[in-house]
């Protein structure tokens, strides 16, 4: 089990058992008794039902992030955040659903009892409950992706490990008996957990030594670099990237169930968005009338699905439509196009996007995918960026893996440079390796959170 899945395992089943021993001494504390079989009976149906809620709006609101739970100066307001919205929606929820029980001061005893009960668990008890021995490593990789796992590793406290060295190529062909030295210091730092990159040249002399030690003698545990660095930082390194990786991890469809499964969402979401903007289309065209002339909607020329042309629709939120440009917005914004005043609302709410669900009911598109470029910036990025066109062996989509951890959203659509684009390509190659159910509803989930967050005065969701 993985360090990430295990403190998921852990959060989840704790915050689950403190909703019910608060929920137990709600009942103590309203009744000043110890509840009977027949009082908890009543309420633990309807507080089940609230606890998959609460669950889902602690996961909206960012208690389930990764190092959420180090970031304990936040963590206090984050928690009476997201439970006073908890205890509004439980409110909502009983006047909607006929529980049977009517717990309106229930309520307010639970939310002061609960805010406490799980501050207390998130800030303390899970420490002892997670406890991370640091164990000593070795990292063995070039490159700036090898500096950047290592940064990331030794300056955050929520992984058990840290790195006592990092030898690269340059630093072992200017050692004299390299192999030696390294055996040596493995001892002599008492090093537990060696991650390295089995393709490295300057390796092969050595790895069937690793190899003994790691899966012979059991030493030391042997990790491949590129799937440490995947698994930290949910995007594939680019580094990996060679024939070989495309033929094990790149297939066309994933399963049948999948495939179907995710064009049913695809029908069913499109046609609820679809509704949606029928009923907002009169005052986006009014607001636009009255800030001046221009097209309600606009069509631009994208890439889709195999590298294949994909016409695109969507609500016109510039004052120029340059549909096949290849320059960046920044670019654009020199040469006078710029958001509208409209438009700024449009994309802080994302329904410029809506229209294209006409692209995604004929198949071209998904809800849920890597964004598509328009052609113009697509051949240029293709041009500059090694595999960049295998980010198109799947559909397309309105929001994606890269889109949701990089946050090109609202103003911020897209990346505003070469860099930029090769880290969203690491983001999409994961997505392209990884696809499953799964990932698309968290890529769900987070759009969702990403666009409550907008509105920080109503939901302050940090």
């Amino acid at each position: 089990m993985g360090e990430r899945t295990r403190e998921l395992l852990i959060l989840i089943t704790g915050d689950i058992v403190f909703f019910f021993v608060a929920l137990w001494l709600t009942l103590f504390v309203r009744y000043l008794e110890f509840p009977g079989s027949e009082l908890i009976a009543n309420h633990f149906g309807p507080f089940l039902i609230l606890s998959g809620v609460w669950l889902f709006i602690f996961y909206v609101g960012g208690l389930y992030d990764k190092h959420t739970v180090f970031l304990k100066s936040l963590l206090f307001s984050r928690i009476l955040n997201i439970q006073f919205m908890n205890i509004l929606v439980a409110a909502l929820l009983f006047m909607i659903i006929p529980f049977g029980i009517a717990p309106k001061t229930n309520l307010v005893i639970y939310l002061l009892i609960s805010i406490g009960l799980i501050t207390w668990w998130r800030l303390y008890l899970f420490n002892y409950l997670s406890p991370k021995n640091q164990q000593k490593a070795i990292l063995l990789a070039d490159g700036s992706e090898a500096i950047e796992l290592v940064d990331e590793i030794n300056n955050n406290a929520r992984y058990n490990y840290s790195f006592a060295r990092l030898i690269d190529s340059e630093t072992a062909q200017k050692t004299p008996g390299f192999e030696e030295k390294l055996l040596a210091l493995i001892e002599k730092e008492k090093i537990q957990i060696i991650v390295a990159n089995p393709h490295s040249e300057y390796l092969e002399k050595i790895l069937p030594q690793l190899f003994d030690k790691a899966f012979i003698d059991f030493n030391c545990t042997f990790l491949d670099f590129y799937k440490v660095y995947e698994d930290t930082f949910d995007r594939v390194p680019l580094s990996s990237l060679r024939y070989d990786w495309f033929l094990a991890h790149v297939s066309q469809s994933k399963s049948i169930v999948y495939d179907f499964s995710k064009r049913v969402i695809d029908i069913v979401g499109s046609l609820v968005l679809g509704c949606i903007l029928l009923i907002l289309l009169p005052f986006i065209y009014l607001a636009m009338r009255f800030e001046g002339r221009g097209e309600l909607f606009i069509t631009q020329d994208r890439i889709g699905q195999f590298n294949k042309p994909v016409k695109v629709y969507k609500i016109r939120t510039m004052t120029q439509n340059l549909a096949g440009s290849a320059t960046w917005t920044n670019e654009d914004a020199k040469a006078g196009n710029v958001v509208t005043r409209v438009g700024a609302i449009l994309r802080k709410s994302s329904i410029d996007e809506f229209p294209q669900i006409w692209t995604i009911l004929k198949g071209e598109m998904s809800l849920i995918g890597p964004r598509n470029d328009i052609v113009g910036l697509g051949n240029r990025l293709a041009e500059e960026i090694p595999y960049y066109k295998i980010r198109n062996f799947v559909k397309p989509g309105v929001t994606g893996w890269a889109q949701t951890n990089q946050h090109y959203m609202a103003n911020n659509i897209s990346p505003q440079s070469i860099e930029e684009s090769r880290v969203r390509l690491a983001y999409d190659l994961y997505y392209v390796k990884n696809r499953s159910f799964t990932l698309d509803v968290a890529i769900a989930l987070k759009t969702i959170k990403t666009l409550l967050s907008r509105f920080g005065v109503t939901i302050r969701f940090r």
